[in-house]
């Protein structure tokens, strides 16, 4: 009997919560389920009415009779129940178990092609670093490749604009001299590889003026702390220069008021700190002079000039009416000895 009843409440169970099986039971076969959970129900209600009114009757041999014939009639139809149902649920269990296998197996073709489209982006992003590198390691010569034609008349015009420059300074005896600038390099600036986005880099080797010296000092290795290279300046005397020509007087051999009434003070004085020549501040002396130069200039009635912000180097960029536009850094320098190496002052 406990096992009987064991059954139906595992059967009532089973309908009552469905969701213990399997949450996704469609709506046909929880009615069903429904439909048997009530007639067994019903029927065991009536058994136990049947056994009510037995037991008030018939004596205990005649209950236990009656007991153990429903009990086999309940037995076989409770099994029969049972054995329908589980033949239901696995049925369906089956049929959901192969739709869930096709659609993870799907999902995984899915998965395995957006890895590979991940890939092959990832190979065109490692291909595009690769061709932008190359491109910056060739534009890096002068004249660059494929830009000869455009590096000769960018050489040209900043011949004429050098020029220009030192013809305004010619009158000051105690400001660097300008030699004809070295293509550096180019460079691309921003993310596209387009001829407007080029940067032409010059190098201005610089002389000292008369009545001084350059002495570039590379730096020691292994020194602590570690001395930068740097252009050191000094005067030198100019006493011949001053008998003969009599343009400049002698910074060594005149008293310091006589110097200050009569001629310009000395490099020393303007452009370094200390003993050395200051790149900051040959900076805006240089821009000064690119922008007065620039207006003795023809190209000036069909090119706008503007000097942009550089506190090491002067960058400068023209523009043409139409728009095109043609960006230029000059860096300083020094030649070391009688060498072909120049010191840059970056």
């Amino acid at each position: 009997m406990a096992r009987l009843i064991f059954l139906a409440l595992a059967v009532l169970g089973i309908v009552q919560k469905p969701w213990l099986v399997n949450d996704h039971l469609d709506a046909d076969g929880h009615e069903r389920v429904q439909q048997h959970a009530e007639q067994l129900i019903e029927g065991m209600a009536r058994l136990l009415q049947e056994m009510e009114e037995s037991s008030q009757e018939q004596s205990g041999v005649a209950l236990g009779a009656l007991l153990f014939t429903a009990l086999k009639q309940w037995q076989l139809w409770a099994l029969v129940e049972l054995l329908v149902l589980i033949f239901g649920l696995c049925r369906w269990l089956r049929k959901r178990s192969h739709e869930m296998g096709s659609s993870s197996e799907q999902g995984s073709s899915t998965r395995k092609e957006e890895d590979d489209d991940d890939d092959a982006d990832e190979d065109s992003d490692a291909d595009d670093s690769w061709d932008l590198g190359r491109v910056w390691a060739d534009s890096t010569q002068w004249p660059a490749p494929y830009m000869a034609d455009k590096c000769k008349v960018v050489e040209e015009l900043v011949d004429d604009l050098l020029g220009a420059c030192r013809g305004l300074s010619r009158n000051c005896l105690s400001n660097p001299r300008l030699q004809p600038a070295i293509g550096v390099g180019c460079l691309y600036e921003g993310w596209s590889a387009r001829e407007d986005n080029v940067l032409y880099r010059l190098l201005v080797p610089l002389r000292p003026p008369p009545g001084h010296a350059f002495h570039p000092e590379l730096g020691a290795e292994g020194e602590t702390p570690a001395r930068k290279p740097g252009l050191r300046v000094e005067l030198e005397c100019a006493c011949a220069r001053e008998r003969l020509v009599g343009d400049m007087l002698c910074f060594l051999h005149h008293p310091e008021d006589e110097l200050r009434r009569r001629q310009e003070p000395s490099l020393l004085r303007t452009l370094c700190s200390g003993s050395y020549l200051n790149v900051e501040k040959t900076t805006p002396w240089f821009q000064a002079l690119v922008k007065a130069a620039w207006q003795l200039l023809p190209q000036s009635r069909h090119c706008r000039l503007t000097v942009l912000p550089s506190r090491r180097s002067c960058k400068i960029k023209l523009a043409s009416a139409s728009e095109s536009t043609l960006s230029i850094e000059f860096t300083f320098g020094v030649q070391i000895d009688d060498s072909d190496s120049f010191l840059s002052l970056e």
